[in-house]
């Protein structure tokens, strides 16, 4: 997994045998020590008291998981990668992205990645699509019992929109989806079921 102890006795200039005699162990010792590091199975006690001996220190440091780590998308990429299908005339990938973003969401696993998901993204430029994407935010962490973020409390959009592909719907048609609808959806002016937004 590493080379710590190799890379830091050839900076050194300093043979196995060289350690060796530092460590007060043998060469063979020392050989193992280097296999065990790199298979690692190496104890952090020996590896810190080997470092030692080649007058390094070991020092580790954590940082917050974010949903890039795991290649999960948050509130900021999709809004990004929304805004850039829309600007390729593509709604359909658009809506599959906000589909996407909630089924990242739901597979968020510590709070930092919660956190990081949940960060205010920078405007789509499509008021239609922010109040989407931000009602699928408020929507799924509501059923999650997490207390949606103020950007995602926009207005009501002025009228009712069926997202996707831009193409005229006859009024049995809109009145078919509201009749099935999410009320979270529909008080923002977005006629859109649930199962529209199930990640394939």
């Amino acid at each position: 997994m590493s080379e710590l102890i190799r890379s830091a006795r050839r900076r050194l200039g300093l043979s196995i045998y060289g350690l060796a005699e530092r460590l007060g162990v043998t060469a063979g010792a020392v050989s193992q020590l280097e296999r065990s590091e790199r298979a690692g199975t190496i104890k952090l006690s020996s590896l810190e008291r080997a470092l030692e001996a080649l007058g390094e220190r070991l020092t580790t440091s954590t940082s917050p998981a974010t949903m890039a780590d795991r290649h999960l998308l948050s509130a900021r990429s999709a809004a990004e990668a929304i805004g850039a299908e829309l600007r390729s005339a593509d709604p359909s990938a658009a809506l599959r992205l906000t589909s996407q973003a909630i089924d990242h969401f739901r597979q968020a696993r510590s709070e930092n990645e919660i956190a990081d998901f949940l960060e205010e993204p920078e405007p789509i430029g499509d008021e239609r699509w922010d109040t989407l994407l931000a009602t699928a935010v408020a929507w799924d962490a509501g059923e999650r019992g997490i207390t949606p973020p103020t950007w995602t409390d926009r207005p009501p959009l002025t009228s009712d929109w069926v997202p996707g592909p831009d193409t005229e719907h006859s009024d049995e048609y809109i009145a078919y989806l509201r009749a099935a609808a999410e009320p979270a959806f529909l008080e923002k002016g977005i006629v859109v079921r649930a199962r529209d937004l199930a990640s394939a």
